[in-house]
């Protein structure tokens, strides 16, 4: 015999059991709710990212070169060849060698000082023989001379270690040019064959030295 179940009626324990079951299976496959928090990055990532920075700090090492621009060199376009530095490059002053070198000792007006140092104005050291005075710039000058017919014991330091070629001819050529003396300029080849000659002299010239490399008396 069956009876149903009224409206007072309590549900089967069984049925109440197997509600409770279901539940919690359906929970356990949902899993846990995520938290707020840090979380550990997994090990590939940091492997991956200790990788990378090995990787680049070879190629960095490798292809840099040492961050110069010389690497790429071979990249930039050529564009032919340039003026040189001679024809860029403008010739020196004379008069501001002078000024810088000589006007101390032979004064602005190249007048000399009586008794202490010669003038360069009228004399034949200066306007006579270009290999003259260029003897006298490169090596130094030491001893008696006259000039002006005056009477001059002094030192003329050399100049070959802190003059070119042209600064020398530049400055000869002014001294030359000066109102007074009127001797043509110098070039600067004519320098270099005299220093060549002089290389291996060690010693400032002599009046009487000067006069017999001229072949003078």
């Amino acid at each position: 015999m069956s009876t149903e179940d009224g409206p007072g009626t309590d549900p089967d324990p069984l049925d109440r059991q197997s509600d409770v079951t279901d539940l919690h299976a359906s929970l356990r496959r949902e899993g846990e709710e995520p938290a707020e928090g840090h979380e550990p990055a997994p090990w590939w990532l940091w492997a991956g990212a200790v990788l990378a920075i090995f990787v680049g700090g070879f190629y960095f090492g490798r292809h840099s070169g040492t961050f110069t621009a010389a690497p790429h060199q071979g990249f930039i376009p050529h564009a032919g060849p340039g003026p040189s530095a001679s024809a860029t490059q403008a010739p020196p002053d004379g008069s501001k060698i002078y000024a810088g070198r000589c006007a101390s000792c032979h004064q602005p007006d190249a007048k000399g000082v009586p008794g202490a140092f010669p003038p360069l104005i009228g004399s034949g050291y200066v306007t006579g023989p270009p290999e003259t005075p260029i003897r006298i710039l490169l090596h130094g000058l030491q001893g008696q001379i006259t000039v002006g017919g005056q009477t001059y014991n002094g030192i003329m330091p050399a100049w070959k270690d802190q003059l070119s070629d042209a600064e020398i001819a530049a400055v000869i050529s002014y001294e030359r040019s000066l109102p007074g003396n009127g001797a043509p300029a110098i070039a600067p080849e004519a320098v270099a064959a005299v220093r060549r000659k002089t290389a291996t002299r060690t010693s400032p010239w002599t009046a009487g030295g000067l006069k017999a490399a001229a072949g003078g008396p």
